[in-house]
């Protein structure tokens, strides 16, 4: 009897031995060296080695685990300057986005961000400044099996945020006639707005949810080349260059009437006031229409000679054959700035579409809007006389209409946000 529970004894001291040492091979195997590998960087820079961490590590299944932790130090990866509002985040390795934390302090030591690693992505700075980030980055507990380590590391950094607005084109240039979009984003300072400078003429800056937004016009007889633009804003200065390319333009027959006594003052003092009016955001979307149907008389463009073939000038606009009573549309939503009768133009109206563009229309019969009302494209303006002219101008500078109702040129640009 005594050997027999001597046996049991020592049975059950392996048995105790073999799980201890069984239980001890797995907390070996649960030390530093299981913890998860991985990274984190913002905006393209490492950060470096974690500061800190905490880590639960399963030792058998999710029943017993082993804690690794260390406060973090002092030490701050320094990166290089951003010169960009937006800072992505990326987590490399077993560590995942959805468990990341960021908590973003300014100079004053005022947080200026904390949330996770998805609100982060919609983030972008607003001052320029420097700025220290403490990222936690690691994996949360998922219930998957097997276990595996549930925690984060600590990741500090600081930096220096000096951010530029930009100055982008819809394109490099146009040819005769036609429109280049002007756009300003990035960094833009509460409270400024840009101002623009170039020998093609003016622009008028709109607010859009991208930056600023502008038309500059390359009229008919803008030569070719290239041609400086400057945007100033604030302290800041932008440039870029628009080429002008030359276009083939027709010739057209004139029958020029020597205007009334007056005509020319009349028209003077009621039109040219609105080539220097530009403000307001743009009411147009999508092409333009023709205002009138019918046979064109003078494109735009043209050059215009008389019957005896001397040269009288250029085509500012587009003259189209309607026929009488033949009704007259707005070729694009607007706000009717001008209606009335002149002696030079016949039935005049100047329809405000923002931003500094502008329908001129000439030669109406009848006008059925006055001015300071608001129509959509297609509304009924008037009739048209025997013949209608339609320009288009950016200020006191043409462009051609015939593109815009083909929805072509910068009018039509949408910058990315």
């Amino acid at each position: 009897m005594r050997r027999f529970v001597l046996w049991l004894f020592l049975v059950a001291l392996f048995t105790c031995a073999l799980l201890a040492g069984a239980l001890g091979f797995f907390w070996w195997r649960a030390g530093e060296e299981a913890l998860p590998r991985g990274g984190v960087s913002l905006a393209g820079q490492d950060l470096g080695a974690p500061a800190g961490y905490d880590w639960q590590v399963p030792v058998l299944g999710g029943v017993l685990w082993r804690q690794h932790s260390r406060s973090p130090d002092l030490n701050h990866t320094a990166l290089a300057e951003l010169t960009d509002p937006a800072a992505p985040l990326e987590v490399t390795g077993e560590l995942t986005a959805s468990a990341a934390t960021l908590t973003l302090t300014d100079a004053a030591g005022v947080a200026v961000f904390q949330g996770a690693a998805a609100q982060w992505a919609d983030f972008s700075f607003s001052h320029n400044g420097d700025y220290t980030l403490e990222v936690r980055a690691g994996r949360a507990a998922s219930g998957e099996k097997p276990a595996k380590p549930v925690g984060y590391y600590v990741y500090q950094c600081r930096f220096s945020v000096n951010l530029q607005p930009t100055l982008a084109l819809s394109a490099p240039g146009a040819a005769q006639g036609g429109t280049v979009a002007v756009a300003v984003g990035g960094f833009l300072p509460a409270g400024q707005v840009p101002a623009a400078q170039c020998e093609l003429g003016p622009v008028w800056f709109t607010r859009t949810s991208a930056g600023w937004l502008g038309f500059l016009p390359v009229a008919y007889n803008a030569e070719q080349g290239e041609y400086p633009l400057t945007v100033t804003l604030g302290q800041q200065t932008l440039t870029a260059l628009v080429q002008v390319e030359l276009a083939d333009w027709p010739k057209a027959a004139a029958q020029p009437q020597p205007p009334a006594p007056g005509a020319d003052e009349e028209f003077r003092s009621a039109i040219w006031g609105f080539y220097s009016q530009g403000a307001g955001d743009p009411y147009w979307s999508g092409a333009f229409s023709a205002p009138c149907a019918g046979g064109t008389l003078r494109p735009y463009g043209a050059y215009l000679y008389n019957a005896a073939g001397d040269f009288t000038g250029r085509s500012a606009g587009i003259r189209v054959l309607c026929g009488e009573e033949r009704g007259v549309s707005a070729p694009a939503a607007g706000r009717v700035a001008y209606a009335g009768e002149l002696a030079l133009t016949g039935g005049t109206l100047v329809l405000d579409h923002g931003c500094g563009v502008k329908s001129y229309l000439f030669g109406l019969a009848a006008l059925n809007v006055q001015a300071g009302e608001v129509v959509t494209q297609g509304a009924a303006l008037g009739q048209a006389g025997e013949a209608l002219t339609w320009e288009v101008r950016i200020g006191n500078k043409s462009v051609d209409p015939g593109l815009l109702t083909r929805g072509q040129g910068g009018l039509f640009y949408q910058p990315r946000g």
